[in-house]
């Protein structure tokens, strides 16, 4: 790396370009080139904006509203991992002043692919840090970097139907996407031809960026696998600035990785091609309940056991379900949101989960399930899934896959919902998924996606919120750091050998290599070796990311610093034996 430190040039380096070579990006990129403010700078003096001015307090009340984001070149949906530096003054402000953190110096708002091979070659040969956003809502900040040039690709918005596509493993009909192109747009598209495509639960991620090549869940996983089971071929920029085809037939390796080896890790993908499924009725229904008067903690705790109880039920028979656990203060509350049954029929639906409201009704819990049959899947989605605020201030996140092994005996299931049942004590939250994306559901592919997705029957998500953010970075990552090691650590101990979700992840997880990828990681850390000499892609937590590390301006572990080469690598270790495909099924 070129820069002082061994790291990559830094504005204020002797070796950072020139005001003529950006102008000369500008010209060649027909003035795509931006230099933009965060947002929040409206709010503050030493950006020219003012705290009581009209766009500043638009600006507020619209801070967790996804679409106020979206369209915006910089933010992050993940402030934490910005550094904060930059936040409407009513919810952080620990300077009086906007600073540039983890945002971007320079944006390139791509039109074409030729803006993209631009971006990655001037990136390359000047040696400055290069960071691709699409959407911006990776829970791990991947989507900014201090002193960056980012490659922004929201605007990339091609849907093209192909009826008859065929290559040598899958003969039907196909949908072209551009990376751009967002879940709400893509299931609207799909729903006027009869079909379905995989997308994200929730609406407004984008498809072929990050959600693909990380995996990507979906709320038919339980029946159709994962979404990095369905792409069929990528188009993709190369670090050394080429426009290159990623399938079966060429480049196959690239096209191995891309499915589900992780984002901003292989290159800059463009677009996607994706198999598809004729459209299905769906049965979805909701519930919720809440400690209370006649609802005692121990109450609430035998009804949460009894629904974990039917996780098995549930993956066997293709549901997908999305759930939450909270407690304020000792005052707990279950809410499902939804319970998703795809292909399945209102007495079918029924049948699977009737058992636990007769459950509850023993436990004195009044609920009153809303069961809803709807035709097709866009009308269910659209009922069941809406859109979610995003900007949570200083909340902290990880995940773990436990695999149906903890249900093997009332035994295991018994020592797993204690430790879960620990861990909503403590105050934290419980957000979880009954989700069964098994190999052979998926179709049988060849794919980097986390064996762990495999195996599992839950997802889990649990997290919480740093106690005071203005203390200094190194209390706030002791704060951390016991999360990672205490309550996650017990959860890592549960599901032996199990892993995580990339894309909702641990920013600190231990030996993520096998965490997100399990025995596969080898492999990819090769693949990108062979594909990225030049180190130019790095993403946290992704594949060849143990070699770097973002020397943060105040310790905590976020983008706002020099991203620098490590002196000592945490290198990957199995946790487990490789996986062989299909042995869920056995």
């Amino acid at each position: 790396l070129q820069g002082p430190g061994n790291c990559k040039i830094f504005p204020g380096d002797a070796k950072w370009p020139s005001p003529a070579s950006w102008a000369a990006l500008k010209l060649v990129t027909g003035g795509a080139l931006l230099k933009p403010l965060p947002q929040a700078s409206a709010c503050y003096t030493n950006t020219g904006g003012s705290a009581i001015a009209a766009k500043c307090q638009a600006m507020t009340r619209s801070w967790t509203d996804p679409f106020a984001q979206l369209d915006d070149p910089l933010e992050m949906l993940s402030a934490l991992y910005q550094g904060m530096t930059c936040q409407p003054p009513i919810i952080f402000n620990r300077t009086n002043t906007c600073l540039p953190g983890g945002y971007p110096t320079y944006v390139v708002k791509i039109a074409n692919v030729a803006q993209i091979q631009l971006a990655v070659n001037f990136a390359r040969n000047t040696g400055i840090r290069l960071v691709i956003r699409n959407t911006g809502h990776d829970f791990s900040g991947k989507s900014g970097g201090a002193g960056a040039l980012s490659i922004w690709t929201h605007h990339l918005k091609e849907v093209a139907y192909l009826p008859t596509y065929k290559d040598s493993s899958y003969t039907g009909p196909a949908i072209k996407v551009g990376v751009g192109v967002q879940g709400f747009e893509l299931y609207a598209a799909m729903d006027k031809l009869g079909l379905i495509a995989l997308g994200g639960e929730c609406p407004t991620v984008g498809i072929a960026g990050g959600w693909i090549q990380g995996g990507g869940h979906s709320p038919v996983s339980s029946i159709w696998g994962m979404g990095a089971d369905h792409a069929l071929g990528f188009e993709v920029v190369t670090a050394d600035g080429r426009f290159v085809t990623a399938n079966k037939k060429t480049n196959p390796e690239l096209y191995w990785a891309l499915r589900g080896g992780g984002g901003g890790t292989f290159g800059v993908v463009t677009s996607v091609i994706m198999r598809t499924h004729k459209d299905i009725p769906v049965t979805a229904l909701s519930w919720n309940y809440g400690t209370g008067p006649n609802v005692t903690a121990a109450t609430f705790s035998a009804a949460f056991k009894d629904y974990l109880a039917t996780f098995p039920e549930g993956a066997k028979n293709g549901i997908y379900s999305y759930w939450n656990v909270f407690n304020f203060g000792g005052a707990m509350t279950f809410s499902m949101a939804p319970y998703f049954a795809a292909g399945k029929s209102l007495a079918e639906t029924e049948v699977l989960i009737e058992p636990h409201f007769t459950k509850l009704k023993s436990l004195g819990i009044p609920v009153t399930p809303k069961y809803t049959t709807f035709p097709g899947f866009y009308a269910a989605y659209n009922a069941s899934f809406p859109v979610e605020a995003v900007n949570n201030k200083g909340i902290v996140t990880a995940s773990r896959m436990f695999p149906k092994t903890n249900w093997a005996s009332p035994q295991a299931f018994g020592t797993m919902f204690a430790a879960l049942w620990a861990t909503i004590q403590s105050g934290k939250a419980v957000i979880g998924y009954n989700i069964s994306p098994t190999w052979a559901r998926g179709g049988k592919q060849d794919t980097a996606v986390n064996p762990a997705w495999r195996t599992g029957i839950a997802y889990l998500i649990t997290g919480f919120p740093h106690a005071d953010l203005y203390a200094p970075g190194a209390e706030l990552l002791a704060e951390r750091e016991n999360f990672t090691q205490g309550t996650m650590e017990t959860w890592r101990k549960l599901t032996p050998g199990s892993g995580a979700y990339l894309n909702e992840g641990d920013r600190v997880q231990p030996n993520f290599q096998w965490a997100f990828w399990g025995s596969y990681y080898p492999r990819l850390l090769e693949i990108k070796k062979r594909y990225d000499p030049f180190n130019l892609f790095y993403a946290t937590t992704g594949v060849g990311g143990e070699f770097f590390e973002v020397r943060s301006e105040t310790g905590y572990p976020d983008e706002n610093g020099r991203l620098c080469v490590k002196a000592k690598p945490e290198m990957y270790y199995a946790e487990g034996p490789e996986y062989v495909e299909g042995s869920e099924e056995a």
